[in-house]
């Protein structure tokens, strides 16, 4: 199981739960709303970016760690990625320690294990420095995210994205116009003095945070297991992250939980145990990823693992 992706969920989840407060989730429309709970919504605005952003850079941290098994040379990675190593990462690094340097604390033992990975790029077990995932100094942005995705041999990324929000229940939603609303609505929170968030601001946090995350994950997750497997075609950039994905919906049905496969119509699992449901599942080829989407009673995703 993903670290990053543990906690992402809990951090999700923490987010929902302070949306749902009555004194936060309360709107009015007759009297000024008391600067308390203004300054709550702005907070959660702000939690909500950092939530995602802190997902991103640790999940991929963890891919490239998984990367360190390429079988191929250095050479042989795309040029992008290459790039993103060395190049790109160096200046990340530099703008990361300095504000280290500026804070007191220990930029010069970051310097040394960054640039520590960096130089591991002769094989056969390679290094990646966590700042390919980019600026940790600044915030994500829409290109930022499309520019990691790129990196990653994920192309189209937008349109790829609302085609798997709609496989897994969530409609068919811009996947980045909900990125743009949370980065514009942190950046008004932390910036303009006049912004007065309402509770339909912050309604939907929770779920968009969600179909964000579960549609960077399983991309970035299927693509790193078709580098590692078929490692020439994804350096070419032959092979489409959707198409090495196994999807598994888990719905609730009669007291039950009823596992279908996307594309079938046959419940492949009926449980009353949803523990047991991993591993009554196959398990996926090299090169392919297993996901499993387990949803509410009202058919909306609410939890994700791959197998």
């Amino acid at each position: 199981m993903s670290t990053a992706r543990s906690q992402f969920l809990a951090s999700v989840n923490g987010i929902e739960d302070a949306v749902s407060l009555d004194i936060i989730a309360a709107g009015t429309t007759t009297t000024p709303e008391r600067n308390g709970i203004l300054v709550l919504r702005r907070g959660i605005l702000v939690a909500a970016l950092v939530t995602f952003e802190t997902f991103v850079r640790d999940r991929t941290s963890e891919l490239l760690h998984q990367l360190s098994r390429w079988p191929g040379h250095f050479e042989d990675l795309p040029q992008g990625l290459r790039d993103a190593s060395l190049l790109n990462a160096l200046s990340n690094l530099q703008k990361y320690a300095s504000m280290l340097k500026k804070q007191k604390e220990d930029y010069q033992s970051e310097i040394i294990g960054e640039i520590t990975k960096m130089a591991a790029c002769k094989g056969p077990n390679f290094g990646f420095t966590k700042f390919v995932a980019g600026d940790y100094t600044g915030n994500i942005s829409e290109l930022g995210l499309k520019d990691l995705l790129l990196t990653f041999q994920i192309e189209d990324c937008w349109n790829t994205f609302r085609q798997f929000s709609a496989d897994i229940g969530f409609g068919v939603p811009s996947v980045q116009q909900l990125l743009a609303d949370v980065v514009r609505k942190r950046h008004r929170s932390a910036h303009v003095a006049g912004f007065t968030p309402a509770a339909t601001d912050i309604a939907e946090l929770g779920s968009s945070l969600f179909c964000l995350g579960i549609c960077f994950d399983i991309a970035m997750t299927a693509s790193v297991e078709q580098a590692l497997a078929m490692w020439q075609p994804w350096s070419e950039r032959k092979l489409k992250w959707r198409d090495g994905v196994d999807l598994f919906l888990v719905d609730h049905h009669k007291a039950k939980l009823r596992v279908t496969q996307v594309g079938k119509k046959r419940a492949i699992v009926i449980s009353g145990d949803a523990g047991s449901i991993p591993k009554r599942l196959p398990r996926p080829a090299a090169g392919r990823v297993a996901v499993v989407v387990f949803r509410d009673v009202a058919g909306l995703p609410k939890s994700w693992l791959t197998l």
